[in-house]
């Protein structure tokens, strides 16, 4: 009985076979046969004839049925295994009496095993799981195997290269009609990534919440509504109690910290009042949406050091002063007393007046680090000027007795220094022009004199007790309608002369110079009058 697997099948069978006979042939010739079967009979039979070719249709008619059955078999076991390879999973199906374990290809290869490699008993499966795990691995499939219920569980494995992957297994166990377990089948996935993801991220998270803990910051975590989440160990320790479930309105009451700020006013929870610099941030992720962190630091610790810091910085710039006075000052005023001892009056007026120069600078720059302005008030001295030796005092008149000129300026002379005021009324009253009718110490007493005593000129210095020149100069205006002002200091003209003559002054004139000259100056203001 010839056949061709992809081709014809012809069969010549005698005549005497029957239905039975002809079936038996096809069923050792068809199986595995895809072609064209031909049946042909030498003579006719009639009836048998026809029986025999029934049977043969059905004969072909379920070979070709278990063929494409087994093909549809063999194609979802293909798809099955590039499934499971593509989601990196297998299956397993143990069959514990016998100890025999049908592991899928891709479970194989988990393991690092070619597929259908060895007979994946009980034993065998053990040998690849981690020595850590094994005994807790034996104990869950123990505990299904007494309960009959699913399972689900973590395990390690090492590869034959030694190589530790992690595994995410369930599986089942089946009992059989005595209720003794017979089956125990499952999945298995390599979910060695993920665990290794997990575990960065735990230990990053880890890290972050020592880095917070060890902060010497106070740290909170605030809801929408400003209420605190969470708190660090540092918050209790500066708010006094565990701020958490507070609102942060408790701890800064009034105030408007969404913009974080230094030195605000606050209370800790237990009472006491509290100076803190703060900072804020908008938490962005997903799972903090509409949290915000707060930073709170003491604020007490930077102040000291920045009044430390202002301290060392004031002493380094007393001591740079005290050197540029015994340079400029003291030497220039000892070259002075020495050009006078030798009467040389003109060599010592030249010292002093250089020594003036270098005083007023030394002002200057001592005032120019600021970067402010002079304002008004900004000049009022705690005590008057005064120095040890005050000039005599002169009666009115310069030392004459004829009584004052009625048609004489009156003037007012306003300075803290007593010998100055000396000096210029003596001066003023050897002229026939001028009469002294007042001297004020401090801008207070300036402003009450110029209101009673109606003077034409007031001869005004700046820096003063109580109130300064800057701040008397508008209100002698008032006090003395038409009175013409001069200011006498001791600052240089860049210093204040715009200050002043901005407030009301007539003239800024730089003491030191000649007395001939104010009195020069003097009357081209009075003239202008």
């Amino acid at each position: 009985m010839p056949s061709d697997r992809a081709g014809l099948v012809a069969a010549q069978l005698p005549a005497s076979w029957g239905a039975a006979g002809v079936c038996e042939a096809l069923a050792q010739v068809l199986p595995g046969h895809v072609g064209v079967l031909v049946l042909a009979w030498t003579t006719d039979h009639g009836q048998a004839d026809r029986e025999l070719l029934d049977a043969a249709v059905a004969v072909v008619d379920g070979a070709s049925a278990r063929l494409d059955a087994e093909e549809r078999l063999a194609d979802l076991v293909a798809r099955v295994d590039s499934a499971q390879h593509l989601a990196g999973m297998g299956d397993y199906d143990w069959h514990i009496p016998t100890d025999t374990n049908r592991w899928s290809d891709q479970l194989y290869r988990i393991y690092g095993y070619e597929p259908q490699s060895f007979n994946a008993t009980y034993e065998k499966f053990l040998s690849n799981i981690h020595p850590d795990d094994r005994e807790r691995i034996q104990g869950i499939h123990q505990q299904a195997y007494a309960s009959g219920e699913p399972y689900q569980m973590i395990e390690r494995i090492v590869r034959p290269d030694g190589e530790v992957r992690y595994l995410s297994s369930n599986g089942e166990v089946i009992m059989g009609e005595d209720g003794v377990p017979v089956r125990m089948r499952g999945t298995c996935i390599d979910v060695t990534e993920r665990v290794l993801a997990e575990r960065e991220t735990e230990r990053a998270a880890e890290r972050f919440r020592g880095l917070v803990e060890s902060s010497p910051d106070a740290i909170l975590v605030l809801d929408s509504g400003g209420v605190v989440l969470q708190a660090n160990g540092q918050s209790a320790e500066l708010l006094g109690a565990d701020p958490t479930g507070h609102a942060l309105d408790e701890i800064l009451p009034g105030q408007s910290w969404g913009g974080g700020g230094t030195g605000i006013e606050a209370k800790t929870l237990d009472g006491r009042p509290l100076l803190l610099d703060l900072t804020t941030a908008e938490l962005t992720e997903s799972t903090h949406e509409g949290r915000t962190a707060v930073f709170l630091k003491d604020a007490a610790p930077r102040l000291e050091r920045e009044a430390m810091a202002t301290r060392l910085g004031e002493s380094q710039q007393r001591r740079r002063q005290a050197l540029e006075i015994n340079d400029n000052v003291v030497q220039g005023l000892t070259s002075a007393v020495y050009s006078l001892e030798h009467e040389d009056v003109r060599q010592a007026s030249s010292f002093i007046e250089r020594t003036l120069a270098a005083a007023r600078d030394m002002m200057d720059d001592l005032l120019e680090p600021s970067g402010e302005e002079l304002h008004p008030g900004d000049l009022v001295r705690s005590v008057a000027a005064r120095l040890e030796h005050v000039a005599p005092r002169e009666q009115p008149g310069g030392g004459n007795d004829d009584p004052p000129d009625p048609a004489a300026y009156r003037v007012l002379i306003v300075d803290d220094a007593e010998d100055i005021r000396a000096l210029l009324r003596m001066k003023l009253n050897r002229e026939e022009r001028f009469e002294v009718v007042g001297e004020a110490a401090d801008g207070v007493d300036a402003v009450e004199m110029a209101r009673t005593l109606q003077p034409h000129l007031v001869l005004l210095d700046m820096a003063m007790p109580r109130m300064d020149g800057l701040q008397a100069l508008p209100l002698i205006r008032e006090a003395a309608p038409g009175v013409r002002v001069i200011v006498l200091s001791g600052f240089n003209q860049s210093t204040l002369e715009r200050e002043a003559l901005a407030a009301g002054a007539d003239r800024y004139i730089v003491k030191g110079g000649s007395m001939r000259d104010l009195v020069d100056e003097i009357e081209k203001v009075l003239r202008v009058a």
